[in-house]
């Protein structure tokens, strides 16, 4: 009799006397139940993961519910969305193989003929590292050990439409920030990208850079798997704030999606991006409009990250916020053309892994009770700062409710001081060793009106967990705790 879990946490202990820890919304199969407790087997998407004994007062549930989990993929983002019938979608993937080893331990025992098929990868923007640990997937298949393998078929792939190329040109000379996304038009003062395509594979291997080129590959050598299984190509789309249909699959599950950025105008009659500029870096960016004297000069990585794709995504009376990397000059752009209750969210994903390039008053607009960032110290090469000190503190201020929830991956790894251990490569030298025991993974879970957010911690079952209801109006209500259930005592 399969149900779902329905109090926040449930410890379950199993034949070996070991316990494990499930969260509200787990599917479970009740195989027995008596006073002691009940027996039951936890599943997931693919089928059985667990199996013990639970508290007998633990409340069960006759429907799934949404969960989202921001996967620690150190710099860069990576979010894995379940929907309630257990449809799957991945929102970026990190640029290394983390991704793809929270995928391989979540979703179990794939195989080239029986894949994880995903319904949607979103690729907010074509910056390494939102799409780069996708194609580790493609590269676990070798991989000898079942526990670091996975096989997946996307059947859709969505992306911005802007293809990153090559630092220099064909002549080895560097490029201009203008002609890093191929074909533009001057327009007046400003300048548009025109080459936005659906597939990246339309754009000339020559003219796509090595993230892109490797992604072009992956995709090829997953489509004979998507056609086998699905019996369609993977479909690849660009999206903008224009485009219509794309999430009606969710529609089933009366779950919305409207999409908001990037926000794209026409030139010549077709689509196009405006060139964004680099803004002045002082902390009076944090405060919203930038005078246009004060803008400087055309920035690709400005550009590219400001036309991630941004939709709101709604299930009931809550309401999902995900930008991608938004800075401050797209945010501005979007609340100036959007009424502020098309901004209005419960859940945001905030821009940019923390960056100090935000708009407060986008911030102030879309309101978040729960505001997510996704940031890690990785290497020298790739350490911006994140999350900014003015960017933590403008959460907090533009949050709609006291208390308010700000989870950053970063801040919820746990690291274990291991000493001095054998050198890896040198026996005769130690070296002074930490071992990271706790991924920051943050997960969002809700029916529509009850929001569950929680992280773990690097002491065994202990979380950081709040619980809330969403009225129709918006209006929020915490819980003073959390309801936990204890695992039964061993027998005997």
């Amino acid at each position: 009799m399969l149900k779902y879990l329905d109090d926040d946490i449930v410890n379950l202990r199993r034949a070996d006397g070991s316990e494990g820890q499930y969260y509200w919304g787990d599917q479970c199969d009740i195989l027995s139940s008596t006073p002691a407790g009940m027996h039951v087997a936890i599943h997931g998407v693919r089928g059985k993961i667990d199996e013990g004994m639970i508290d007998p007062d633990t409340k069960l549930r006759d429907t799934g519910i949404l969960r989202l989990s921001m996967v620690d993929v150190q710099q860069g983002d990576g979010l894995i969305l379940e929907t309630p019938k257990g449809k799957v979608m991945f929102i970026d993937g990190g640029d290394n193989q983390l991704f793809a080893r929270h995928a391989n331990a979540r979703f179990r025992n794939t195989s080239a003929v029986d894949p994880l098929v995903v319904e949607l990868m979103l690729i907010t923007h074509g910056d390494a590292d939102h799409f780069e640990g996708l194609s580790e997937f493609r590269k676990s298949e070798t991989d000898t050990r079942p526990d670091k393998r996975i096989f997946v078929a996307p059947k859709r792939v969505y992306h911005n439409g802007i293809v990153k190329r090559p630092g220099k040109d064909a002549a080895k000379k560097a490029r201009k920030e203008s002609e890093m996304f191929g074909a533009t038009a001057k327009v007046g003062t400003e300048t548009f990208i025109t080459g936005l395509v659906d597939d990246p594979a339309s754009v000339p291997q020559a003219e796509r850079n090595e993230p892109f080129d490797e992604w072009v590959a992956t995709l090829a050598a997953w489509e004979p798997r998507v056609q086998a299984v699905t019996g369609h190509p993977i479909e690849r789309r660009r999206l903008d704030h224009l485009s219509t249909g794309a999430f009606d699959f969710l529609t089933d599950e009366a779950i919305s999606v409207e999409l908001l950025g990037p926000i794209s105008e026409a030139v010549a009659g077709q689509p196009a991006l405006r060139f964004l500029r680099a803004p002045k870096d002082d902390a009076n960016l944090m405060l919203g409009t930038q005078p246009a004297a004060k803008k400087g000069s055309l920035s690709a990585s400005h550009t590219i990250n400001g036309h991630s794709i941004n939709f709101r995504l709604r299930f009931g009376n809550v309401r999902f916020f995900f930008t991608g990397d938004m800075n401050q000059e797209a945010s501005q752009r979007m609340r100036e053309a959007m009424p502020a209750a098309a901004l209005r969210s419960e859940i945001l994903k905030a821009p940019h892994h923390g960056s100090a390039d935000f708009d407060m008053e986008f911030l102030k607009e879309v309101g978040a009770v729960v505001s997510l960032i996704s940031s890690g110290d990785e290497s020298e090469a790739k350490e911006y700062i994140h999350p900014r000190a003015t960017l933590m503190a403008a959460l907090g201020k533009a949050s709609r409710t006291t208390p308010a929830i700000i989870f950053c991956t970063e801040l919820a790894a746990f690291f274990k001081t291991l000493g001095y251990v054998p050198h890896p490569k040198k026996a005769a030298e130690k070296v002074f060793a930490f071992e990271r025991t706790n991924f920051g993974i943050a997960h969002v879970r809700t029916d529509g009106e009850r929001v569950l957010a929680f992280t773990h911690s690097g002491k065994k079952f202990m979380n950081e967990a709040y619980r809330f209801t969403v009225s129709p109006t918006g209006d929020v209500a915490f819980a003073p705790a959390v309801v936990k259930r204890s695992a039964p005592k061993a027998a005997g």
